[in-house]
């Protein structure tokens, strides 16, 4: 029987992860359609799980989900952001102007240059072919990144941030881009997002403007969506609220799209999930669960039944063979 599996990216998937990143439309920065930038950032995975490292350095743990030997789509949790060039974003913040004379009381919104996220966590790159959707294999991706982190505590800096991509119209346009960014950077939306990919984002830093913006000078369709996800984002962002994540105003300076962020702890997921000795036999009309083991290079997860009884946990012979454990190996496991 085939089971699905959430694993490191290797760097024969190439090809299988280009195919996906052209499906998703652009607007992925950490899932760039363009060859060179994708393949950098595959092999800067793998050394991530490669280079077994000790503390939050910059990492980025890049998994792919499998099944019958195809790809089925992408996830990543990344270390810690911006330890390099800083990580920045838009805070919507409230500012008030009161005149006596007037007996006038106005309150307007501003964008604030932030970099409250630098060295944060952060899980990204979630991405699911189109022909796999509808069988909570988006839920599946999501969920794995946080057993990873909860697999992998000392190595995740907390709290962790996921950013969704922005709104965008039925022609591709991007409302918020075009009355701002477009002004500063001087370049096309998806050529920024290009650059974002391949060069990092020192160049944000330097062209972004340095002083607050007033969101009432910017036309409707921008103060629209500011913190609005992409549509095919908004399941994803939906899972993000379920998960304990909130959105507190930040948002991202290309496209406006939300970033929502919680501490580690308070992510259901992890909270919820239990580390227990596997036993491998039939865990009969037992409730399907998430489970977890391995570390780094030998992470693994598969959905399947288990059965729980006290700290031990029952799996098929071939979950056991999917995750690649032994009777007596260290499984999490998390009711689906």
């Amino acid at each position: 029987m085939s089971v699905a599996v959430m694993r490191p990216v290797r760097r024969e998937d190439f090809e299988a992860v280009l195919s996906l990143a052209k499906q998703s439309g652009g607007g992925m920065t950490n899932l760039p359609g363009d060859p060179d930038a994708l393949k950098a950032r595959i092999e800067f995975a793998v050394q991530s799980f490669e280079a077994n490292a000790d503390a939050p350095s910059g990492e980025v743990y890049m998994m792919v989900l499998e099944e019958a030997g195809k790809v089925l789509g992408t996830a990543a949790v990344f270390s810690a952001i911006g330890l390099e060039h800083g990580f920045v974003n838009y805070r919507i913040n409230k500012t008030v102007h009161v005149s006596s004379q007037l007996k006038k009381r106005i309150e307007r919104r501003l964008l604030m240059p932030s970099h409250d996220f630098t060295g944060c966590g952060e899980v990204g790159s979630l991405f699911l072919s189109p022909e796999a959707r509808g069988g909570g294999y988006g839920k599946y991706l999501a969920k794995s990144r946080y057993l990873f982190i909860a697999q992998h505590r000392r190595l995740i800096a907390d709290p962790v941030c996921a950013e969704l991509r922005g709104w965008r119209d039925k022609n591709g346009e991007q409302p918020f881009w075009e009355s701002l960014g477009k002004l500063f950077f001087d370049m096309e939306f998806e050529d920024a997002d290009l650059t974002n990919s391949a060069l990092g984002n020192q160049f944000i830093s330097d062209l972004l403007p340095r002083h607050p913006i007033y969101v009432a000078m910017l036309p409707k369709a921008a103060r629209d969506i500011l913190g609005k996800p992409h549509d095919d984002a908004l399941p994803a962002f939906n899972m993000l609220l379920r998960e304990g994540f909130a959105f507190r105003g930040y948002i991202d300076v290309f496209d406006a799209g939300p970033l929502v962020d919680a501490h580690i702890d308070d992510i259901a997921t992890i909270k919820n999930s239990k580390l227990c000795d596997a036993k491998i036999g039939d865990p009969g009309d037992a409730p399907v669960h998430l489970l977890a083991a391995g570390y780094l290079t030998t992470f693994r997860t598969a959905r399947a039944p288990a059965k729980i009884d006290g700290d031990a946990v029952t799996i098929s012979t071939d979950t056991a063979a999917a995750l690649g454990v032994k009777p007596g190996d260290d499984v999490r496991a998390v009711k689906w």
